[in-house]
């Protein structure tokens, strides 16, 4: 935080010259405004794609080390059952192996704009976006079969999801490079604050009588009692992230059509900290936008 700190401050200093260089440099016409002198409010909408750093999805991968993890299903008596029976086992079943590489899918990322223009090269600018996160990979069984499949073990492969959703809030400047009337370039950077929350994680038994489909999730919702089936036991609400924060770059250019009509293509990299159990390390993040302003 302190490298993002002092880069704010840096870029507060530029702010402070860029305008005074500004004002006084009388009345000369910008080649891009928003507003009649250059200043005030403008707001806009972003529809983009993100890919966050996959370290933190393996959050997901049900290792033991992890808060959630398959050990908690497996260990439980009924559960177990269930699953043995489910898979048609005969002596025995077992983890076989658990995911080693889970990623994140690209999500999309619908989000809010604000810019305060100090004049019409710089500005101030607050936005917030929200991605929904999903996480897909498989878990392996070793399931020792009934006695006509001659006692051979056989591996089988099953979902393991998990789903998290996050919403960023940057604030930072945004520095403006004008060509034309109707192209701009620009570049931005600040700070970043996060907030993320685990949805679901969950693996996923297809019975192979039925072919149904039976979540099992990690989520620890029984407390210290464990599951029962069928005795209407209390349940909680665990909730599973919070806040962590960063620093956020990018750039792009906008564009100046008839009609008041103004669209910004760019791109935003995030170096961050995102608060979920043993993953809490700064890791970056990508994301393309298109925003539309008015």
């Amino acid at each position: 935080m302190n490298r993002g700190i002092k880069t704010l401050i840096f870029f507060i200093l530029i702010a402070s010259c860029e305008t005074q260089v500004y004002a006084q440099s009388g009345p000369e016409k910008p080649e891009i405004e928003y507003t009649k002198d250059g200043k005030g409010w403008v707001f806009g909408l972003n529809v983009g794609t993100y890919y966050p750093s996959k370290k933190t999805a393996s959050f997901y991968s049900g290792n033991a080390e992890n808060v959630n993890n398959v050990n908690y299903v497996m260990s439980n008596y009924y559960w177990y059952q269930e699953i043995f029976h489910s898979l048609n086992a005969h002596d025995s079943l077992a983890i076989e192996g658990l995911p080693q590489n889970m990623h994140y899918k690209i999500a999309m990322q619908p989000g809010l704009y604000a810019q305060y223009s100090f004049n019409p090269r710089l500005a101030l600018i607050v936005e917030f976006n929200y991605m929904r996160l999903k996480i897909n990979d498989v878990i392996v069984f070793d399931v020792d079969p009934p006695r006509d499949y001659l006692g051979e073990h056989d591996l089988r492969l099953f979902p393991m999801r998990g789903v998290e959703e996050r919403v960023y809030a940057d604030i930072g400047l945004k520095q403006s490079f004008p060509k034309s009337e109707k192209l701009t370039f620009f570049a931005t950077g600040g700070l970043n604050v996060n907030s993320t929350k685990v949805k679901k994680n969950s693996f996923y038994i297809i019975n192979k009588s039925t072919g149904t489909e039976r979540e099992y999730s990690m989520i620890n919702i029984y407390g210290n009692n464990g599951y029962i089936p069928n005795s209407n036991m209390q349940t909680y609400t665990v909730y599973q992230g919070g806040i962590g924060v960063g620093m956020f770059a990018g750039g792009g250019a906008t564009l100046t059509f008839g009609n008041a009509i103004v669209i910004e293509p760019g791109i935003t990299a995030h170096w961050l900290m995102v608060k979920l159990e043993r993953f809490k390390d700064m890791n970056p993040g990508i994301g393309a936008y298109i925003r539309f302003m008015f």
